[in-house]
């Protein structure tokens, strides 16, 4: 893989003798643009020791390589995985790595991510590849994107970009080494942080080449080669996980202001509905502590010298909702209308052979139709965010996945230029998508921070303003309920020769609605718009629903066929197929069967592709009083390259426990314009008495490296279900247990 001057921008000048290598747009890189966006990020993150800072990777005189991460952190662990790429490509001792988080500055945006998705779905000529990336870039820039999700952080900015400018920060403090030397560089090694000439015993340390690197000019060079890798696909301890043991983190909800007054929000209760009017508002005001009364955007807030204080008198508000289309609305009602859509505005998007000639030939038909609910994404840190005055300046610290737009945001509802907004942005105890800065349809997702905004800009001291979990369950941004409906032709053998899905309109990705399986003739069909219902991004987006969808229905198929699933499955795929070896690695893995055994346990299967990643999942389910148990889930995962596997394992292993939780329990139900369920009690989380023991086997492939944040949740719902369907019962609404 070859390196391009375009890929790069190196500084050519330092300050304290520092090596800051950038990696952002491409095409002219060394164009006003570039140059005036890093001129800015080095005046405003020079760092005290004198290095300069450009956008990604950073060496100092010290010899310390400071990795500058465009990626919030949630719990994931990409971050480590990101230093760990550098350092590898480097040849940096491991314990000089510092990982430090980009600020949210116009310099640190980051079109990598988007570039990445489009690239997944359209292939970009390589003549139009510089182009495209400095159009991404760009793009970055005027939408203020530094976003985290999507597994895109390793997969695209880690592995595309900064591998690359590791490699071509080596090779600068290479050519630096020998110039020094006065040898040639094949004379040269670069390990542990240090340059060496073996033949006179010189060796140097990067922080003393520095200054001598920086003067040279970027070239092509290669990444290294899979067998040359010294930290890459090596478990290095996570770095954020010893001050979360230790309880050493500062998230957003540990924010801690002289004077800090806290506020606690009532919302009106109905979606895009206001309060029009507080009933005891006298009441509240004569509560101990209370200092203040706010309207926000959707409610009200109650503002008091502790939070204990502000929460007891936000619940104990007796408030009237204005009038709203949206108060009529329910989980019935939303239904009827998706159900009426499929039937009335289906549209084809994607089609190949002769669908209706399949049909009329087909010997049997199968048919289903599957629903999807509405899902909250229960965080453990409810939203929060701290926000005051300070100097003519507005400070907020919150956590969010990306800090740039929230910062953008908050200049926006506070009427501020962009620059007079501070935002400390703090890891997140969850995020999930929930804390994301868009969404797919009207909805703001980021309303708990607009509402902080609000109430601080009315108070003359700081504000800490927490939701209750039970306002944040009732005004998230939810995963879209789905209505799918599917039907198969079968030949007189039991193949299929025939598949339609038709499904009401979720910003669905063709690619994850169409199934993986050698069927001739397919049609995939979407209906309907948006709802009333405030929707965004939940872990693993579409693939949650249409993975369930099509991995529930291929089984239903393999049974009416008379087939065992995975052999069905199997017969329907490429035997060098991601697919196939995932599905056989998991059947072995489990020691397969099907049918129940003498414990009363079963075995279901599924298969699905999402983020550049392949998940085979196999799970073992029983009845216990008339109710399913999850006891064992394998999971055989291809992703292409593993960076750190224990960190990759307990992404799947995480996905696989919150994706349960949702099978067996998750539902928003909607009632009079507003969500029912309110905290753990009726949005219910499994424990660890339900938590099944569940085995991850990372595969390695010569395939593009795949993400790891969101994959292990597609699979299990349809794996668990089709268990479930072998015991007797077929399952094609979740949640399991209503």
């Amino acid at each position: 893989m070859g390196v391009t001057r375009r890929a790069f921008l190196i500084t050519g000048a330092t300050l304290g003798g520092g090596l800051a290598l950038a990696v952002g747009g491409v095409g002219a890189h060394i164009g006003l643009h570039n140059r005036l966006k890093h001129q800015r990020s080095g005046e405003s993150e020079s760092s005290a020791a004198g290095s300069l800072i450009n956008l990604w990777v950073r060496i100092a005189p010290d010899n310390t390589v400071t990795v500058l991460v465009p990626h919030s952190d949630m719990g994931q662990g990409s971050q480590t995985g990101l230093a760990q790429i550098v350092a590898d490509e480097l040849d940096a001792r491991w314990d000089q790595v510092r990982i430090a988080l980009a600020p949210p500055e116009t310099a640190f945006a980051n079109g990598k991510p988007m570039q990445g998705f489009v690239s997944d779905a359209v292939a970009i000529p390589d003549w139009a590849d510089g182009f495209a990336e400095k159009a991404f870039f760009r793009l970055a820039d005027l939408m203020n994107m530094q976003m985290t999700g999507g597994s895109t952080a390793v997969r695209f900015t880690g592995w595309d970009h900064m591998r690359q400018a590791a490699a071509v920060a080596r090779d600068m403090l290479l050519r630096a080494s020998a110039a020094e030397f006065n040898v040639s560089e094949s004379e040269l090694s670069v390990a542990d942080g240090v340059v060496s000439h073996a033949a006179s015993g010189r060796t140097l340390r990067f922080g003393e080449l520095v200054g001598a690197a920086s003067e040279l000019g970027p070239r092509d060079v290669a990444v290294k080669s899979p067998s040359e890798h010294r930290l890459i696909g090596s478990s290095l301890p996570r770095e954020d996980i010893p001050r979360k043991v230790f309880a050493e983190e500062h998230y957003a909800i540990d924010a801690d202001v002289p004077d800090m007054h806290y506020a606690a929000v009532r919302h009106a209760g109905v979606f895009g509905a206001t309060v029009s009017r507080i009933n005891n508002e006298n009441e509240i005001r004569a509560r101990r502590g209370v200092t203040d009364i706010v309207f926000v955007q959707n409610g009200v807030a109650v503002v008091a010298d502790n939070p204990w204080r502000a929460e007891q008198a936000a619940k104990a508000l007796d408030i009237s909702t204005a009038h709203h289309a949206n108060q009529a609305m329910s989980s019935a009602s939303l239904e009827q209308a998706q159900r009426d859509a499929l039937a009335d505005t289906a549209e084809e998007a994607s089609a190949t052979g002769d669908v209706v000639t399949a049909f009329a030939d087909a010997s049997h038909t199968v048919t289903a139709e599957y629903l999807a609910p509405y899902l909250a994404h229960a965080t453990m840190e409810p939203m929060n965010a701290t926000v005051w005055r300070d100097g003519g300046k507005l400070h907020v610290v919150c956590g969010v996945q990306n800090p740039l737009m929230a910062r953008a945001h908050v200049a926006n509802i506070a009427g501020l230029d962009f620059e007079d907004v501070v935002l400390d942005a703090r890891p997140m105890g969850g995020g999930f998508g929930r804390r994301v800065a868009f969404s797919m349809n009207d909805a703001v997702p980021l309303n708990w921070l607009t509402d902080a905004v609000q109430i601080a800009l009315t108070q003359d001291r700081p504000i800490k303003m927490v939701w209750s979990r039970e306002e944040d369950t009732r005004n998230s941004v939810y995963r879209p309920m789905v209505l799918a409906q599917f039907e198969a032709g079968l030949d007189n053998t039991g193949a299929p020769v025939a598949w339609r899905s038709t499904s009401f309109l979720a910003e669905a990705d063709v690619r994850a609605v169409q199934p993986a399986y050698r069927i001739a003739n397919q049609s995939i069909r979407f209906a309907g718009e948006h709802q009333g219902v405030p929707t965004g991004f939940w872990r693993s987006v579409e693939h949650s629903q249409h993975g369930f969808f099509k991995e529930s229905f291929i089984d239903e198929v393999a049974v009416a066929a008379g087939a065992d699933p995975l052999a069905y499955r199997l017969s329907l795929l490429d035997e060098h197929s991601s697919e196939a070896v995932v599905l056989r690695k998991a059947a072995d893995m489990a020691s397969w069967r099907y049918g129940a055994d003498s414990d009363g346990r079963a075995m279901g299967c599924a298969v699905v592709h999402s983020f550049g990643s392949t998940v085979a999942q196999i799970a073992e389910v029983s009845l216990q009083n008339g109710l399913p148990r999850v006891h064992r889930v394998w999971c055989a995962v291809d992703s292409g390259v593993v960076i750190n596997p224990q960190a990759a394992r307990a992404q799947v292993e995480g996905a696989v426990h919150y994706a349960l939780s949702a099978v067996l329990y998750g539902k928003c139900d909607i009632q009079d314009g507003g969500v029912v369920q309110s905290n753990f009690h009726d949005y219910r989380m499994i424990t660890l008495r339900d938590a099944p023991t569940v085995e991850v086997e990372l595969l390695t492939s010569d395939n593009s490296i795949g993400g790891f944040g969101e994959i292990g949740v597609p699979p299990l719902a349809p794996a668990v279900c089709n268990a479930f369907a072998v015991l007797g019962e077929r399952t094609r609404r979740l949640p399991l247990i209503a």
